[in-house]
């Protein structure tokens, strides 16, 4: 029976343990997430208890199959303009490779979706990176229609923005890195 249920303090081994899975297959070639999967456990730990903590933004669901975890999805909830109202982030959905294929991932969005509702949330959004065709393919199975958007990100942490440009340079990324390095350090002032 695949059931879900809210993270609780004793999860923590097992978030970090799927999160370091996750990582593996959905981290490619780009810095995009802020080498997160260099991450130490002890600051994962951490993390996850300022999540469990923050529970007004975040909630963690653990998805479990005969009482034993096999995945989890990190949901953010926001006040949406646009929605007048509660809007609920995937931040992150996963589900390891023995689910899959049986219904499993579908039952997930099923249950993610019922949670946002009990929320009282107007809309359901996320975003999958275009390295994970399944997982777009899947998406539109279940019902949810992708939208031509972008998605931008900057660290607020400019030795983080430098390092990034400086391992862009020094991979023979495009003349675009040297330009964003130059106006990073004009913008700090260094």
């Amino acid at each position: 029976m695949f059931t879900e249920r809210m993270a609780l303090a004793d999860d923590c081994a097992t978030w970090i343990e799927f999160n370091r899975e996750f990582m593996a297959g959905e981290i490619k070639d780009e810095d995009l997430w802020n080498s997160t999967d260099q991450v130490s456990d002890e600051q994962f730990a951490e993390t996850f208890s300022k999540a469990l903590k923050a529970e007004d933004m975040i909630s963690i669901l653990i998805f479990e199959e005969d009482g034993k975890p096999v995945g989890f999805a990190n949901l953010m909830t926001v006040f949406s303009v646009w929605t007048h109202g509660l809007a609920l982030i995937i931040d992150d959905l996963y589900l390891r490779e023995e689910c899959r294929g049986k219904g499993c991932g579908r039952q997930a969005m099923v249950m993610i979706e019922e949670f946002a509702k009990e929320r009282g949330c107007k809309r359901l959004q996320f975003q999958s990176e275009f390295t994970n065709p399944d997982a777009m393919k899947f998406y539109m199975a279940v019902g949810y229609t992708p939208t031509d958007m972008k998605f931008y990100v900057k660290y607020l942490d400019m030795h983080r923005d430098i390092e990034i440009s400086e391992k862009e340079i020094s991979q023979g990324k495009t003349k675009d890195a040297v330009e964003s390095l130059d106006e990073l350090r004009k913008h700090y002032e260094l």
